[in-house]
C-alpha cells in the first residue's frame, strides 16, 4: 500500500512540474512584448553570413556550456554517491526545468538530488550549494575585474578625485576577492567552526555539517576553474551574440560590460522566467552607459543588445529547461527502499 502511494505521490508531482515549466515557457516565449519584438527584429538582420556564422557557433557552444555543469556536479556528488555520467546530466537538466517557476534558482537544488537513488538529500543539496557558489564566485571575481576597466571609461580620470576612488577601489576589489577566493578554497574548515559554535546540538547536525570536510583545497580549486571556464564560454556566447545582432562593440569592450551586467544580474534577485526581461533591460543599460557617450546608441542598438540577451536566455535556460523536462519524469521524490533510512 505505502508503494503504491510513492507512486502515485510522484507521478503527480512529476506531472506538476512538467505542466508548471511548459506552462511558463510557453507564456514567457509567446506572451511577452520584449520577446515579440525581437522576433520582429531578426528578420532586418538575419539574412547575412556574419549573423549565420555568429549564431552557429553560440550555438554549438551550449553542450560544452552545459557539459562543464555536468562534470562539475558529478566531481562534487561522487564524494556522496557514485553516479554516471548519464544520470549527472539528468540531475543538471531536470535541475533547470523545476528551477524555472521557483525563485533564484532554488529549484536547480532540488532538481538534481532527486536522481540520486541512496544518499541524504540534504547532505547532496548541501553539496550542489557548494558547486554554485563557486559559479557565483567566479561571476562576482569576473564582475570586480569588469569594474575596474569600466570606472576609468566612464570617469574623467584627470580628477584627482576620481584618482583616489578608483586607488580605493582597487584596493577593496583586490582585498575582496583574496578573501573570497581563500574563505572557498579552505571551506572545509567551515565544519569545525560549526561544530565549535554548536555546541551539544552537533550531534544533531553532524551528518551535514562534515560534508564540508570532504572537499580539500585542491577539490575546490578545481571546481573554481571548471566555474571559470564555465563562465568564458557563456561570455563567448554573448558576445557571439552582439556580433550577430551587429551591436558595435569589439571582444574587449564587451567583455567588460558582460561582466557588469552579469555581475548586476547576481544583485537582483529573479524568478528565472521573468529574469528574460530583467536580463535584457539590465544588458540595455549596461551597454547604453558605455555606448551612448560615443554617439553608437540607438534603438537599433538597443534591440540588438536586447536580442543578444534573449537569445542567450533561450539557448541557456529555456532550451535546457525543455530537454528537462524528459527526466524529470525519472525523478524519485518518494523511496520505496531506502538502504539509508533517509
Amino acid at each position: 500500500m505505502k508503494t503504491k502511494v510513492s507512486k502515485t505521490y510522484n507521478i503527480i508531482i512529476r506531472a506538476a512540474i512538467i505542466l508548471l515549466t511548459f506552462g511558463f515557457l510557453y507564456d514567457q516565449i509567446f506572451h511577452k512584448k520584449n520577446l515579440a519584438e525581437i522576433i520582429d527584429f531578426i528578420p532586418q538582420i538575419s539574412g547575412t553570413f556574419r549573423f549565420y556564422l555568429n549564431l552557429t557557433i553560440a550555438i554549438l557552444l551550449i553542450p560544452l556550456n552545459q557539459f562543464l555543469e555536468i562534470v562539475k556536479w558529478k566531481y562534487l556528488i561522487d564524494k556522496l554517491e557514485k553516479v554516471s555520467l548519464w544520470s549527472a546530466t539528468k540531475a543538471v537538466f531536470a535541475g533547470i526545468s523545476v528551477s524555472m517557476f521557483m525563485p533564484n534558482r532554488v529549484g536547480d537544488y532540488l532538481g538534481r538530488v532527486f536522481v540520486l537513488k541512496h544518499a541524504d538529500r540534504l547532505q547532496a543539496v548541501l553539496i550542489t550549494i557548494l558547486g554554485s557558489m563557486a559559479q557565483l564566485l567566479m561571476t562576482i571575481i569576473y564582475g570586480f575585474l569588469a569594474v575596474l576597466f569600466f570606472f576609468p571609461w566612464y570617469y574623467d580620470m584627470g580628477d584627482q578625485f576620481n584618482v583616489w576612488v578608483y586607488t580605493g577601489l582597487i584596493l577593496v576589489i583586490l582585498t575582496a576577492t583574496f578573501i573570497f577566493v581563500f574563505a572557498y578554497l579552505n571551506f572545509g574548515g567551515f565544519s569545525a567552526i560549526i561544530e565549535r559554535i554548536s555546541g551539544r546540538f552537533y550531534k544533531r547536525i553532524k551528518k551535514y555539517s562534515e560534508v564540508f570536510s570532504w572537499y580539500s583545497g585542491k577539490d575546490l580549486l578545481l571546481v573554481l576553474l571548471l566555474s571559470a571556464l564555465r563562465y568564458v564560454i557563456f561570455s563567448l556566447q554573448f558576445y557571439l551574440l552582439l556580433r550577430a545582432f551587429y551591436v558595435p562593440v569589439n571582444y574587449y569592450s564587451a567583455i567588460v560590460l558582460i561582466g557588469l551586467v552579469y555581475l548586476l544580474m547576481t544583485i537582483i534577485p529573479t524568478v528565472a522566467l521573468t529574469e528574460l526581461g530583467i536580463r535584457g533591460s539590465v544588458s540595455i543599460f549596461v551597454f547604453s552607459l558605455y555606448l551612448e557617450p560615443l554617439g553608437k546608441w540607438g534603438e537599433t542598438t538597443g534591440l540588438g543588445v536586447a536580442s543578444a540577451a534573449s537569445v542567450l536566455w533561450l539557448m541557456n535556460l529555456a532550451l535546457p529547461a525543455l530537454i528537462g523536462l524528459i527526466f524529470v519524469y525519472s525523478l524519485r521524490f518518494f523511496r520505496t527502499n531506502n538502504r539509508h533510512g533517509n
